[in-house]
């Protein structure tokens, strides 16, 4: 009977630690891929000439942005709010205005405040008080 649990003790507890090793190379080759697949993009933030931000951007927030437009667009107007209000959807009228700049290739988001539209006039300013 001893014999049996002892070699049930070893089958498990070889099982364990093949399927640990397993999982962290599995990990660790999936975070190399990432880290190559994403890794390297920055966000660039200028006002005409002047260089406002350059960040880099970590290689899982640049999959997480490449992958979904609406999360992008959250992304650069977080980074961008402390300079300037964007006053057009950034991924869609910005990309046609030349506010933004996505270049795959460079792996660059670049952000020219000086191509942001002025505010219209004729839209009425809303302030929310809670």
């Amino acid at each position: 009977m001893e014999a049996l649990i002892d070699f049930v003790f070893q089958t498990l507890l070889g099982e364990l630690i093949v399927v640990v090793v397993g999982v962290l190379f599995a990990n660790f080759i999936r975070n190399r891929w990432d880290e190559w697949r994403f890794g390297g993009w920055r966000v660039i933030v200028t006002d005409g000439a002047q260089s406002l931000v350059d960040r880099v951007v970590s290689a899982h927030k640049a999959k997480e942005v490449l992958g979904e437009s609406a999360d992008l667009s959250v992304f650069l107007k977080g980074i961008v709010s402390p300079y300037a209000h964007l006053r057009c959807d950034l991924v869609d009228e910005g990309v046609q205005l030349g506010l933004l700049k996505v270049d795959h290739k460079r792996r660059r988001f670049m952000i020219d405040l000086r191509k942001n539209p002025a505010q219209n006039p004729q839209q009425p300013r809303t302030s929310v008080t809670l």
